[in-house]
């Protein structure tokens, strides 16, 4: 009879399935909360310091506007007829606007169908400006803060196909952007039938796996005709100066003293295997009447950029103007030929050319590492930034172009050293062109003051003569505050947020003694009230410490009796164990719940073991994933094995899952030990031949070393799977190498080799989901899968740890 009831039960989940296979399904009301939260907002200061902003961002999109028609060329995915991006990360549906001095506000509400975007306070402070954009067009609009009326500052639509895009000019009398030169512009490429013929020409390019690319000839001429627009000055009366020809323009940077314009503009041919970002490009100079000054330089092909972290392409690059001189253009040439696998003395050079560029650029400084940013301050100060990729390291130093013949080295760390990051430079933002801020010798920097014991937020000033630091201001102790935006180093003036592991995220205005509050978020997950959370600290075998974070459900005692298990995790590489096991996190944090995390499954009754600590480590000549499968599993081990001991988890039921690299890491974890009981393994890429010039920090291509490819691709070692495992993805992924094909072809191979596993692929769907029917739907498929193969909370397993058995094979 038992039988019975277990065939009739499996065959209503598997016709349910079936039937369900073509609708949108729910997930449980308590998910359901999850899902209807409000995304965190975010806030602008005006540099006057009286007003501040709060972004109120779009938490999900419908199904519907990601169905709209797009096009997908050359790593873009763009609306034909609005010009803009389909897909915009940043869009919010609401503007409140504080002003400071007595928290008077005044709310902007996009109309239905409309979104804002890159929302920015005038250099002047009088006027808050934004893109609007809707399915058929974008435009400008500014807010003035006196009247508190909003004017549309063109009738003139924008092209906006390489991003929502303006520049202020620094007097505010005029705003730089690309305007569209048709109305219909996609619809005027003709349509071309010719062979699809690519060639090379004995030059090396060895790039990543790339989605969305220009395929044939029929792309290049779509691409070009609608991405060509006209960049244009307008003024605030809406007077429209044409800057140059029209052009694909991808790039443009007004110079402080508002007399020029650096213009980046993409050229032909355009590549087929990288984005439109590292397509050939020539950069010119115009005048604020928008003639043509000079032509600066030409910039190669990204295709042939060497392999490696540290390689760049050949030619100036970082070119920008510097905000503390007038008219001076900065850029930094690569003295390696861009060969990051080379050893030279000096990697890179730093050089300004100034008004009225005809002379030749003066050389500034040399640097042993390659430069990866820079940052120009008051007093004739440049901040340096390098890293060296294979040594994984970071450094900054400030060089004063008056005082030094060298650089000053201010601080070196590993790049994932939290514990001695000093954080942020700050800047003065009340000059017209924002600078580092630097006062009395002193510049002032703001950090999350990461240690074993948890985040505590600080601000630092440092002496620019003897590299002494003081702390300005720190995070109480007993909650999560951080800086957002100092105002005044005397009186000490700054916004701030605050919250506590019961109180949501608020922003606070302080100076001196005094504090207002300016906004409070919204608590809406009433349904885990009274969730627990700890950071759990325990050792890998190898005594390599780790650390990760526990979620249990509501009055949970494991007296209780033992708890299914949902892990969580992403690998990371490190070429340091003691950075490795750093800790990140803040036991004061709001217990805000992630749509796209785990830790909604706490409602079920589960475990929730988050950021589970995944380091794969390779000091000194060693490489991380030489040994990426044995240190993988001896994390995952040391996972459960601390639960088990805890008393919280039974063992026999612990299911593990990841997104992207986390899902790569999930299939290799069912194929290499048998730990778990099943697995979620979302938009992932399980065959490493499909990416073979590299993927995550791993340099070496497939031919440098097809065994480490074969041996990290759990497509290879499928046979292993005998888990069941869901596989989720994205019908139209566009993150390089996790092609919807990867989980495809490895829900193919275990079902070809007799193993359970269910495939979902969402509709219109990226990397990363956003829309709400499809949030819902992965949920459903989620709590589904962990309540039919882990069984429900309350059927507590009675095996204690000393009866447990290392699961490892």
């Amino acid at each position: 009879m038992q039988f019975i009831f277990t065939l009739f039960t499996a065959l209503i989940w598997f016709c349910s399935a079936q039937v369900m296979s073509g609708e949108y399904q729910h997930p449980s009301p308590a998910i359901e909360q999850v899902l209807n939260q409000s995304k965190s907002v975010t806030t602008r200061l005006s540099a006057d310091n009286q007003y501040m902003v709060v972004l109120k961002p779009i938490s999900q999109v419908d199904i519907k506007q990601l169905a709209q028609p797009e096009l997908k060329l050359a790593g873009l995915r763009i609306n034909p007829t609005s010009l803009a991006p389909s897909r915009s990360k940043y869009q919010y549906n609401a503007l409140e606007i504080i002003k400071l001095a007595d928290q008077s506000r005044h709310i902007i509400k996009a109309a239905q169908g409309l979104s804002y975007h890159a929302i920015k306070f005038s250099p002047d402070s009088q006027y808050l400006s934004y893109i609007v954009s809707n399915q058929q067009a974008a435009y400008i609009e500014l807010f003035d803060l006196q009247k508190k009326t909003s004017f549309r500052l063109t009738n003139q639509r924008l092209n906006a196909t390489l991003g929502f895009n303006y520049r202020w000019q620094y007097d505010s009398q005029a705003i730089i952007t690309n305007l569209a030169i048709s109305t219909k512009t996609h619809e005027n490429s003709p349509t071309v039938l010719s062979p699809n013929i690519s060639a090379t020409n004995g030059k090396k390019a060895p790039r990543r796996t790339y989605q969305d690319l220009i395929k044939n000839h029929q792309d290049e001429i779509t691409f070009a005709n609608i991405t060509t627009a006209q960049l244009s000055k307008i003024a605030l009366n809406g007077q429209i100066t044409a800057i140059g020809k029209p052009g694909i323009n991808i790039s443009y940077q007004v110079s402080p003293s508002n007399q020029y314009i650096l213009v980046k503009q993409i050229d032909r041919p355009f590549s087929r295997i990288v984005k439109y970002q590292d397509f050939a490009q020539t950069v010119s100079l115009f005048d604020h009447l928008g003639h043509q000054v000079i032509a600066f330089g030409q910039l190669e092909s990204g295709e042939f950029r060497p392999s490696g972290s540290d390689s760049v392409r050949r030619g100036p690059r970082l070119i920008h103007w510097r905000k503390d001189q007038p008219h001076t253009i900065a850029f930094v040439t690569p003295l390696d030929n861009g060969d990051g696998n080379s050893q030279p003395q000096y990697r890179d050079e730093i050089s300004t050319l100034s008004a009225p560029f005809t002379g030749q650029a003066q050389p500034l400084v040399k640097t042993p590492w390659r430069i990866s940013k820079l940052a120009w301050g008051e007093d004739n100060t440049l901040f340096i930034t390098e890293k060296n990729s294979k040594q994984k390291q970071l450094r900054v130093s400030f060089y004063q172009d008056n005082h030094s013949a060298k650089p000053t080295l201010w601080y070196q760390k590993s790049q994932r050293d939290t514990y001695n990051d000093p954080g942020k430079l700050l800047y003065n933002r009340q000059i017209a062109a924002p600078l580092v801020n630097i006062e009395s010798g002193h510049f002032v920097h703001a950090g999350l003051g990461a240690s074993p014991q948890g985040y505590r937020p600080f601000a630092k000033q440092t002496n620019m003569a003897d590299l002494s630091s003081s702390i300005i201001w720190q995070s109480q102790p007993n909650k999560l505050e951080k800086l957002i935006h100092l105002i005044s180093r005397s009186p000490l003036t700054m916004v701030i947020s605050r919250e506590d592991s019961a109180t949501a995220k608020q922003y606070w205005l302080v100076k001196g003694e005094k504090q207002t509050l300016l906004y409070q978020t919204q608590n809406a997950l009433s349904q885990y009230d009274g969730v627990s959370r700890q950071l759990v600290h325990y050792q890998r075998q190898d005594g390599t410490p780790l650390s990760g974070m526990l979620y249990l459900p509501k009055g949970y005692h494991p007296s209780q009796g033992r708890l299914p298990v949902l892990m969580w995790a992403y690998p990371r590489e490190y070429k340091d164990a003691q950075v490795a096991s750093q800790v990140n996190f803040s036991k004061h944090q709001y217990q805000k719940i992630s749509a796209k995390g785990p830790v909604a499954m706490v409602a079920h009754g589960f475990a929730v073991f988050d950021k589970v600590a995944m380091p794969i480590i390779g000091e000194g000549k060693k490489r991380p994933n030489d040994s990426f499968r044995q240190q993988l599993v001896s994390n995952a081990q040391a996972a459960i094995d601390v639960l088990v001991d805890m008393g919280v988890a039974d063992p026999e039921r612990v299911a593990i899952g990841g997104h992207s690299y986390g899902a790569f890491m999930v299939a290799n974890l069912l194929a290499h030990s048998d730990l778990f009981s099943a697995g979620i393994a979302r938009s992932g890429a399980y065959n490493r031949s499909l990416t073979p010039f590299g993927f995550q920090y791993e340099k070496r291509n497939y031919w440098e070393a097809p065994d480490l490819y074969q041996q990290m691709s759990p497509f290879t070692h499928a046979d292993k799977i005998d888990e069941p495992l869901l596989l989720i993805h994205g019908e139209m992924d566009a993150n390089s190498g996790t092609y919807p094909m990867q989980s495809e072809r490895l829900f193919k191979a275990i079902r070809g080799l007799g193993g359970t596993a269910r495939l979902v692929t969402l509709p219109y769907e990226s990397h990363s989901y956003v829309a709400r029917q499809s949030l819902a739907h992965m949920w459903w498929e989620q709590e589904n899968w962990l309540l039919r193969y882990l069984g429900k909370a309350d059927s507590h397993s009675v095996q204690t740890s000393s009866q447990y058995q290392s699961l490892v094979r």
